[in-house]
C-alpha cells in the first residue's frame, strides 16, 4: 500500500504549530517506518516546504515531499489553497492518507484518515477548530465529518461528543487514548494503525 502521511506541523515556522501534536505526529511517523523492514509499504511523507532537514525519516521505501505554495498560501483564496493541496495529494496515488493534525483537504477524492486532539463542544465552537486545523479554510465542521473515513480521537469523552454532539458515525470513530505521549504503547499503536488503514485503503 502506499500510505501517505501529513507531517508538515513539524516545522516550527509554522503559524499553527503545536508541540504536542508535533511530538505525537513524529514518534507516529517514526515508529510506522521502523515497523516495516520488509518493505511491505511505501510511505509518503507531505512536509511543509521550508522543513529542510528529513534525514530521519528517510527510508528506503520512504518518498518525502513537500507542500507546494506555503510561502505565498497567505495571499491564495482558500478554495484555490484546497485546490492545488488535493491535486498535490491526488499526483502521489494514495491508497489512504493519514493527517495526524485534523487537516482535511476538502477537494481532494482520496481516502483519508485523520486524528483530531480536539472536538468542538458545540456548534459556536466549529470555526475555531476549522480555522486552527484546516490551512486556515473557514469551512463547514460538517465537511470535515463527511470527508473522513475514519477519524481518530484521544479519549473515551471526545470520542462520545464526535457520535452524540456531531452525528459522526460510532462505527468510524476510533478511540487510541494518548493521555501522556511518553507513555503511548507504540507497539501496540502501530498495529492499530496498519490495521485501520489496511481496512480503509484496502490492499492492491
Amino acid at each position: 500500500m502506499r500510505i501517505g502521511i501529513d507531517a508538515h506541523i513539524l516545522v516550527k515556522e509554522h503559524k499553527r504549530y503545536d508541540r504536542r501534536i508535533a511530538q505525537y505526529t513524529e514518534d507516529l511517523i517514526l515508529n510506522l517506518i521502523e515497523s516495516d523492514p520488509n518493505k511491505e509499504h511505501t510511505w509518503v511523507l507531505f512536509f511543509d516546504s521550508r522543513t529542510k532537514n528529513t534525514k530521519k525519516f528517510e527510508r528506503e521505501n520512504v518518498e518525502v515531499k513537500h507542500f507546494p505554495f506555503v510561502h505565498y498560501r497567505q495571499y491564495l483564496p482558500v478554495v484555490y489553497s484546497h485546490m492545488l493541496i488535493s491535486s498535490f495529494l491526488t499526483a502521489a496515488r494514495l491508497d489512504v492518507f493519514h493527517s495526524p493534525e485534523g487537516l482535511i483537504p476538502f477537494m481532494y477524492p482520496g481516502k483519508i484518515i485523520t486524528t483530531f486532539h480536539y472536538v468542538p463542544k458545540g456548534e459556536s465552537e466549529s470555526n475555531v477548530f476549522v480555522r486552527t486545523f484546516m490551512l486556515g479554510a473557514r469551512v463547514a465542521f460538517a465537511q470535515l465529518l463527511k470527508r473522513a473515513k475514519r477519524i481518530i480521537v484521544g479519549s473515551r469523552s471526545d470520542k462520545t461528543l464526535l457520535e452524540k454532539k456531531h452525528g459522526y458515525p460510532a462505527a468510524k470513530a476510533v478511540l487510541m487514548e494518548e493521555d501522556d505521549l511518553n507513555q503511548v504503547d507504540w507497539g501496540k499503536r502501530v498495529k492499530e494503525l496498519k490495521k485501520l488503514y489496511a481496512e480503509v485503503g484496502g490492499k492492491r
